[in-house]
């Protein structure tokens, strides 16, 4: 056996045992093992986070979160958005496909940071295009502060109606005082729907032991699927009736501001409630 299919047999078996402590801490924090969600990550890339994609840290740390939807995921992949002042979606990481993911998938990082048109992006395809009835959880990476405080106030308030967890963490010697005051920043959310953690850098969450991460990552979740508005949300969320738009048709890939797309997700919103 070459070198390169040993490193992909050792990746390999890595997954596999972290996905064992996965299940471990599951059954720590009395998560049902049958407890089936859609998970997601959500990753800056914007020009700061250039070294972290080139030098290996960031397929580490995909590596070291894809076990999560492995125990979770209805299909056992996790979904990939990039982002910076807009966003993109990226192929879904699976087992089959992890291994060296980022060179072979992702561009070089480059430009601004923008919460709200990728996590707007996020809603759509849970809500619009692909609605479940299933919890979705999404990891969300950055390592600056947002320069769309309103519009992602906008769409933080009203996905907080829809099923929908974003566990945030911040990386760096960023302040993230917005992130850190969500709870004042976005006051009016129907169910608290995020969490947030900061680590000093990008390489010491990479560093951080499995099971300090997996409990970090897990420590809101387990208690905003138990909000009774949540489960109610589970069970509705493929019997809404929304009027469907053609969405993407003037840019799937994201790349502009993020108005127009803000300005669609308010009137669907509206269109519901």
């Amino acid at each position: 056996m070459d070198r390169l299919n040993l490193e992909k047999q050792a990746a390999e078996n890595e997954l596999d045992l972290r996905k064992k402590a996965v299940q471990k801490l599951c059954l720590e924090k009395k998560i049902s093992q049958n407890e089936t969600a859609r998970v997601a990550l959500v990753l800056d890339a914007s020009g700061s986070m250039y070294d972290s994609y080139s030098n290996g840290t960031m397929q580490s740390i995909i590596n070291r979160l894809l076990p999560i939807a492995m125990n979770f995921d209805d299909n056992g992949e996790m979904e990939l958005w990039t982002f910076n002042h807009g966003f993109k979606r990226q192929t879904t990481i699976n087992k089959k496909n992890f291994f060296r993911y980022v060179k072979s998938n992702l561009d070089a990082p480059c430009g601004g940071t923008c919460y709200g048109p990728v996590m707007n992006d996020v809603g759509m395809k849970y809500i619009q295009e692909e609605p479940a009835n299933l919890p979705n959880f999404v990891i969300f990476i950055t390592d600056g502060e947002n320069n769309d405080v309103r519009d992602t106030n906008k769409v933080i308030q009203n996905l907080s109606r829809y099923p929908i967890f974003f566990q945030f963490i911040g990386v760096g010697d960023t302040n993230f005082s917005y992130l850190r005051d969500l709870d004042e920043n976005v006051p009016d959310r129907y169910v608290d729907n995020a969490n947030f953690f900061a680590i000093p850098s990008i390489d010491a969450l990479n560093k951080m032991n499995d099971e300090e991460l997996y409990s970090k990552l897990l420590k809101e979740y387990p208690t905003w699927l138990e909000y009774k508005e949540v489960k109610e949300m589970i069970k509705k969320q493929t019997s809404r009736k929304t009027k469907y738009k053609n969405y993407y048709k003037h840019n799937k890939s994201g790349s502009g501001s993020g108005s127009s797309i803000l300005g669609d997700v308010l009137e669907i919103v509206s269109d519901i409630f």
